[in-house]
């Protein structure tokens, strides 16, 4: 299997760091609010790369998070505090939501599905080996990275400072922040006041009252559940910097182990009325709503006719088209009682798009081909055959049957 890695920039054979095992962390949601197709169309797609590397025979452990606190008082945070509600419970409330929508597309549970505001104590153990290593410094109660001290510092994303500087001022990162030696400097620590606002929380640590980085979350849920090195790590394109770049720093800094992930695996933007869906724009098209409207199989197949690499706009006519041809798909399958050596010789016009960076849009059209053809075939053994392997590869790709 080949797979296009962001930070070689190039599609490379997959290769797992221990035979016959894969590690896999993905980057989750910060619930303050529902879930949108772009948020579906990312997990979506890991949920079938573990499908489809479970099929290949690899052991494999995934991860997954919930950013229910970070040191921003913006996001979930701010949301808490403008209905005058605990954070805890607004995060309750809308991970339940996501949690919901995610099955009802058929959606496995990561083996690991963690909770940034239970792993505090190893957040905290982390910036002491950082501290311990020369590579952050403590001021005024706040603890940050130093990124000069990162020599590779931008290796994923490979931007300019001007630019870092540019998308760090979008994302809220406290570049201002006058205890920084270097306004790209990553907050580990963020100190809090004795006139905290109500709802918002505070932790003690050796660094004083505070709360973690929103960057130190998940390299602390990844090395915990996941080891010091993982195999594969993924989420949105918009996290490569500075989410995905702060996590390399802050794990081999760490650890001394590099590289953090060997692949990096990033889904593209999903649009609507011409610009990317975002909480922040306002422009989203609610899972919850579509699926008031459609069946969850039309919904997933209406994401994994795109290539997870690949920007797209949603239109409301695609899913309705998604909806006539998952129901022809499925007309024609039977379930196998085993996966026999025949359906695998079936399975290989089907498998080299899987193969190839995890082409679900030609994957979907192989098994079309296979309907064609399960039409046509006068040879009733091999029909059944055709209709078994028909159903293996649409358990491949997450659809109910």
């Amino acid at each position: 299997m080949k797979l296009y890695n962001s930070l070689t920039k190039k599609q490379e054979v997959f290769t797992p760091i221990t035979e016959g095992k894969v590690t896999v962390y993905v980057c989750g949601i910060t619930p303050y609010d529902t879930t949108h197709l772009g948020h579906a169309f990312t997990y979506i797609f890991f949920d079938v790369l573990i499908r489809y590397l479970e099929f290949l025979g690899y052991s494999v452990t995934y991860t997954q998070n919930v950013t229910d606190i970070n040191d921003r008082d913006n996001d979930i945070l701010k949301r808490a505090q403008e209905q005058n509600v605990p954070w805890q419970n607004l995060a309750n409330f809308w991970t339940d939501k996501f949690l919901h929508d995610m099955h009802t597309l058929n959606w496995r549970m990561p083996d690991n599905y963690l909770w940034a505001s239970a792993h505090i104590p190893s957040m905290i153990r982390i910036i002491e080996k950082l501290l311990k290593n020369g590579l952050a410094y403590e001021k005024n109660g706040g603890v940050y990275l130093d990124v000069r001290k990162k020599e590779d510092f931008g290796k994923l994303s490979g931007f300019s400072e001007e630019k870092m500087l540019e998308i760090a001022k979008d994302f809220e990162e406290d570049i201002e922040n006058k205890d920084k030696r270097h306004p790209l400097d990553i907050t580990l620590w963020r100190p809090t006041e004795s006139t905290q606002a109500v709802h918002i929380p505070s932790f003690d640590s050796p660094f004083g009252p505070g709360r973690p980085g929103w960057h130190i979350e998940c390299s602390a849920m990844s090395l915990c559940s996941l080891g010091e090195q993982i195999d594969i790590h993924g989420g949105g394109i918009d996290l490569i910097y500075p989410h995905h770049e702060s996590e390399i720093a802050q794990s081999e800094g760490a650890t001394g182990k590099v590289p953090f992930a060997k692949y990096w695996l990033h889904t593209h933007h999903v649009s609507y009325n011409g610009e990317k869906m975002s909480k922040s724009l306002g422009n989203l098209v609610m899972v919850s709503k579509l699926l008031e409207k459609y069946e969850p199989n039309a919904v997933r197949y209406m994401l994994l006719a795109h290539h997870y690499r690949e920007s797209w706009e949603f239109k409301e006519g695609e899913i309705g088209d998604a909806r006539k041809k998952v129901k022809e798909l499925l007309r024609h399958q039977v379930s196998p009682h085993q996966v026999t050596e025949e359906i695998k010789t079936y399975l290989s016009s089907f498998l080299p798009h899987m193969e190839n960076d995890l082409s679900t849009p030609t994957a979907l059209k192989a098994l079309h081909d296979l309907t064609d053809e399960i039409v046509t075939e006068q040879n009733e053994e091999v029909k059944l055959l055709k209709k078994q392997t028909l159903h293996v590869g649409l358990h491949m790709l997450g659809f109910i049957l």
